[in-house]
């Protein structure tokens, strides 16, 4: 092949690499942008679901993060759904010294059973299952140990919030 032969091949494959990129272009449309038709968007209708309160620290962690996520700080415009929480976690010892038969490394399963639902008939409209694990130090000291459980708690809520939110508006997507 003649070097003359390569510029023409180079372009010959950026305008196939191109010609998918301009026709699909205008078929993408992020999921969190507004319509533009003047009807409220995903960003609205997120921020339109009230969660119930919750009776355990983890739970109340879970929902003050979804709670900001949904809302992004803002002030909740008047609920159009409502999400109510159930949430558990255990702790279960994942890796124990041979020699002194202590736990080392402990791991906490945080699980969230959710439902959303229509406030005004009370129907169900969504009910799902998630659930976060995170591992964490566990040693001789003792609240070395209950302080790096809280964490690893904090940061499966964490983990859990960006789950929820990210199911909901998956559901809130597909029904408008």
């Amino acid at each position: 092949m003649s070097s003359s032969d390569q510029p023409s091949r180079h372009r010959a494959l950026l305008a196939l690499a191109l010609v998918p990129m301009l026709m699909l272009g205008g078929c993408f449309r992020p999921m969190l942008a507004d319509p533009g038709n003047g009807s409220p968007g995903l960003k609205a209708r997120l921020a339109a679901i009230s969660i119930d309160p919750v009776d355990d620290r983890v739970g109340q962690q879970v929902r003050n993060r979804l709670s900001f996520n949904l809302t992004g700080g803002a002030e909740a415009p008047p609920a159009r759904y409502r999400l109510v929480l159930n949430t558990t976690n255990n702790s279960d010892s994942a890796l124990v010294n041979a020699l002194s038969n202590t736990p080392e490394i402990d791991t906490v399963t945080v699980t969230v059973d959710y439902t959303l639902l229509d406030p005004m008939t009370g129907k169900v409209v969504l009910k799902a299952k998630e659930f976060a694990r995170k591992s964490y130090n566990s040693g001789l000291q003792r609240f070395a140990t209950t302080r790096a459980l809280r964490d690893a708690q904090n940061d499966a809520a964490e983990v859990l919030a960006d789950q929820i939110r990210l199911r909901l508006a998956t559901w809130l997507a597909d029904h408008p």
